[in-house]
């Protein structure tokens, strides 16, 4: 009996041997893929935040570049303005000179008429005076009434010959003057056309000048917004990352619990270890409650079903609210290749609850949900062959029978 008694001890300690190694094994592996997980995650976060350093960086450069060529921009305007002014008072200027030259070469060609028509009158006299000479001389004496008389009249006409000698050369004298005030005009506004072409050159150079830096800075503008959206999308993916760094964080601690509350409970049932939840505790996790494949089932299976698959209400349809089972927190939301879509909650004493393949999920890491909370929908999301809702439950790390816990 004894020797019995001594080979079931052996027998059990190597059954201990295999079994529990296999399951801290299980374990730390699963929570070594964390790690790495985590690690990566971490440093993909941190190739993120240095992108978006960079791109920082660069949106600062483009902003003081933009600021240059507002300033520069500034000036252009304040010297063009100035030269505008200028050109306004030259073309106010050669217009008024045009105006004067007008009115002068009316006052010349005036002038100018008179001087031919004194000019003409004196010919006449002259003439007349050279061909009736002695006539008038003889007709002077025989008409005076005295040698004094014949004086007078003799100096008279004398006087009237240089009478239209001066009236020439005043006449003269002012088409002269009128000449030279008409040069003069147009020489002043010969100044003033040059002076108007470097105006209107030095315009021109300013508006190309002007367009050249209103280019530079609509591709600046360009080149601005591109960088912020390149650095809207890297913002997005930091969330993200943090997102999964907690998720991560949160499985591995779950995990950690797990296999701690695993290895104090190693020599006990599936069921053993202290629950709030007893049996029909869980609320019903949707509003469907037709089974397309029950806990345990091997039906085109190589290992036992590990929960419970419900229909969808309407077949295909997916968009079934899905509930949480029992009050908890939330420890994974995420998606998975196998599980698609899936949820995790932590409802405390090693019990946690699993919904898999949703459509969309909303509630995440970290939220504490209530009983009946809807926190999901159904779908077809990862490796599943239609729309339906998988739902397991797990005590300290090891897959339980979730009948355990449900009432429909």
């Amino acid at each position: 009996m004894r020797k019995a008694l001594v080979k079931k001890a052996v027998t059990l300690l190597l059954l201990l041997t295999i079994i529990v190694p296999g399951c801290f094994v299980r374990y730390y592996d699963v929570y070594g893929d964390n790690k790495q997980n985590l690690d990566n995650a971490n440093n993909k976060k941190s190739d993120l935040q240095s992108e978006y350093d960079k791109t920082q960086k660069k949106l600062d450069e483009l902003k003081s570049q933009s600021n240059d060529i507002e300033t520069y921009l500034t000036q252009l305007d304040s010297q063009m303005s100035a030269i505008n002014s200028s050109l306004d008072e030259v073309n106010g200027q050669i217009e008024q000179i045009e105006t004067e030259i007008t009115d002068t070469e009316e006052k010349l060609a005036e002038a100018e008429e008179d001087v031919d028509e004194q000019y003409d009158s004196m010919k006449l006299r002259i003439q007349y005076m050279y061909e009736h000479n002695e006539e008038t001389y003889f007709a002077l004496l025989l008409n005076s009434e005295s040698m004094g008389d014949m004086l007078n009249k003799a100096e008279y006409i004398t006087k009237i010959s240089e009478y239209d000698r001066k009236m020439l050369e005043k006449f003269n004298d002012t088409v002269n003057f009128i000449t030279a005030a008409k040069i003069k005009l147009e020489q002043d506004r010969e100044t003033l056309v040059v002076k108007q072409e470097e105006l209107t050159d030095k315009k021109s150079s300013l508006e190309l000048l002007e367009s050249t830096k209103k280019n530079e800075m609509a591709s600046l503008k360009k080149n601005t917004q591109q960088q912020k959206d390149y650095q809207a999308k890297i913002k997005a993916d930091i969330k993200a990352q943090d997102n999964l760094i907690a998720s991560i964080e949160a499985k591995i601690k779950a995990e950690e619990e797990a296999n701690k509350n695993n290895n104090s409970n190693n020599g006990g049932s599936n069921n053993s270890g202290s629950t709030k939840y007893d049996g029909g505790a869980f609320k019903w996790p949707t509003v469907s409650t037709r089974i397309t494949s029950p806990y345990g089932d091997m039906d085109g299976r190589t290992s036992p079903h590990q929960g419970i698959d419900i229909g969808a209400v309407n077949r295909g349809v997916s968009g079934d609210p899905i509930y949480a089972a029992a009050d908890g927190k939330v420890v994974i939301s995420q998606f998975s290749s196998s599980a698609g879509n899936y949820i995790m909650i932590y409802h405390g004493d090693g019990l946690y609850t699993r919904y898999l393949h949703a459509s969309s999920l909303l509630v995440g890491v970290g939220e504490y949900v209530k009983k009946g909370q809807k926190i999901a929908l159904m779908g077809t999301t990862g490796n599943s062959d239609g729309v339906h809702l998988h739902f397991d439950v797990r005590l300290n790390g090891v897959v339980v029978n979730p009948w355990n816990y449900l009432s429909k």
